[in-house]
């Protein structure tokens, strides 16, 4: 990534504008924070698991995920490790789906680990020990690791002896088995990527902060050694106050599931869960804020609600949250059939699918089991956005413009994703000093007018940068009626 006082920017790395690091001024354009669209429920109860009662006397199974489908070229579909059976803190297991489009998934029978007295199912497991298996959570696939049993690589959570997340790898997705890196404390709740631009592994793991559950990294340059966890995301006051709130209009609102307690005086947030991954030029960072209203009446935990916010960072220590904390994907409201009326668990990372990113999530609806549950009451769901838009800058029927820092770039030609179908963006080319380079300036700057996430920027006839030995340049960016959500150089 580059730093502010060497800024190149890497071909084909995108960058966006989740914060001013890389603007010098801005003029008359507004930032905005884009929520996805929801496509609903694309998995929901598994066929192999039987839905019964838990000690609570609520359901024994509920989907959930911690990971994003994993694209296996060679099999030439996508897989996906669901979770949600509780049979044993010690018989830890996930049930494992196969999908050509993403969309429609299906489980096939893997004969693994025997349940109700079958084996037909689709069971999958980090084995322990002869007698203990533990879950399959997150998982990325390392393209670029010579032993090919290793490609497939997993993170997991055990009780015993100590809270901790240990590691698995896999030839395939589906045989698992433990691998020997030391086990690293932690609540439940991680979350594992790869940053493949540095070769990085990266887990979140859940600790204790100020205002209850927060979130610490650690790193890995080999899958073998991990830094000591940092924290570094958690609540704060100014959340504490936002809650507040939040939980005020929420039980005003009918529309919107309800819980089932209310104590006013117990009224806050947490972070549920928090992932880590690697987008372009950027980290982000997708937090479950869990909204609790009062301890639940069996005393063992907190009712209460999420919503998900979205963060950013450029060393994945120091984090901005996007949109004022508003949220990135909200509850569902009540009579649609949506899953994720009352609480919902967050993407591990965005899947790239064209011109557009894919969002994974788990949405149940109702936190602490109600009478008369309903077992269709969990699933995991998706949520779309055109490729980089999460954040736009944009302007209105009044002109308004950017003036980037200086920086050096790899690549002939400059692409922009904007939305300028009913308006325009212009690009120019200014020296460190804000005077325009010849050949690159307003005069020469063609009009972009289309709704596109890949528009090559042209000068007259001249669609290519001008020599990078000639020293950095500035991007003076003008936009009427139209949004920009990032830019880049090939």
């Amino acid at each position: 990534m580059a730093s502010e006082s060497n800024r190149k920017f890497a071909r084909k790395e995108r960058q966006l504008f989740f914060d001013d690091d890389d603007i010098d001024r801005i003029d008359r354009l507004e930032r905005t924070l884009h929520q996805p669209d929801k496509k609903g429920a694309v998995i929901r109860s598994d066929p192999h698991m039987q839905l019964l009662a838990d000690s609570d006397g609520g359901p024994a199974y509920r989907p959930q995920t911690r990971t994003a489908p994993v694209w296996d070229a060679e099999a030439k579909l996508w897989k996906f490790w669901t979770i949600g059976a509780k049979l044993d803190w010690n018989q830890g297991r996930s049930s494992y789906h196969e999908s050509r489009d993403g969309l429609h998934w299906y489980q096939p029978s893997i004969g693994q680990l025997e349940y109700q007295g079958s084996r037909d199912n689709n069971h999958v497991a980090i084995p322990l020990d002869e007698t203990r298996t533990s879950e399959v959570l997150g998982v990325i696939y390392d393209a670029g690791d010579p032993d090919p049993n290793r490609r497939f690589k997993a993170i997991s959570f055990i009780m015993e002896p100590d809270l901790s997340i240990i590691f698995g790898v896999s030839p395939d997705g589906i045989n698992w088995k433990k691998h020997e890196a030391p086990a690293i404390l932690s609540g439940d709740e991680p979350n594992f990527s790869f940053d493949a631009a540095d070769h990085r592994y990266i887990a979140t793991v859940k600790v204790r902060g100020k205002w209850g559950r927060s979130h610490a990294v650690t790193t890995s340059q080999d899958f073998d050694e991990w830094s000591e966890p940092e924290l570094v995301f958690q609540a704060d006051d100014e959340d504490q106050e936002l809650a507040r709130e939040v939980i005020a209009l929420r039980l005003a609102n009918p529309a919107l599931q309800q819980t089932i307690v209310n104590h006013p005086e117990e009224h806050g947030v947490d972070v549920y869960n928090f992932s880590i991954s690697r987008y372009e030029s950027r980290y982000i960072g997708f937090a479950s804020m869990f909204h609790h209203v009062g301890r639940s009446v069996d005393g063992r935990n907190h009712d209460g609600f999420h919503h998900l916010q979205l963060a950013s960072s450029r060393d994945m220590y120091t984090w901005e949250r996007q949109g004022n904390r508003q949220p990135f994907i909200d509850s569902s409201p009540l009579g649609g059939g949506a899953y994720d009326t009352l609480q919902m668990l967050g993407p591990s990372s965005p899947v790239r699918r064209e011109d557009e990113l894919w969002f994974y999530y788990t949405g149940v609806k109702f936190r602490r089991p109600p009478q008369n549950w309903d077992p269709d009451h969990a699933a995991i769901c998706l949520a779309v956005l055109r490729r980089d838009g999460f954040v736009s800058l944009g302007a209105g029927g009044e002109a308004g413009s950017l003036v980037t820092e200086p920086f050096s770039w790899e690549g002939d030609q400059l692409y922009i994703n904007a939305a300028a179908d009913d308006g325009a963006v212009t690009v120019e080319l200014l020296d460190v000093d804000s005077r325009p380079v010849p050949g690159y300036g307003v005069e020469d700057a063609s009009s972009l007018n289309e709704d596109s996430v890949r528009q090559p920027v042209v000068w007259g006839e001249n669609n290519r940068m001008p020599d990078p030995a000639n020293g950095p340049v500035r991007l003076r960016i003008s936009l009427t009626n139209a949004e920009i959500y990032s830019y880049w150089f090939e």
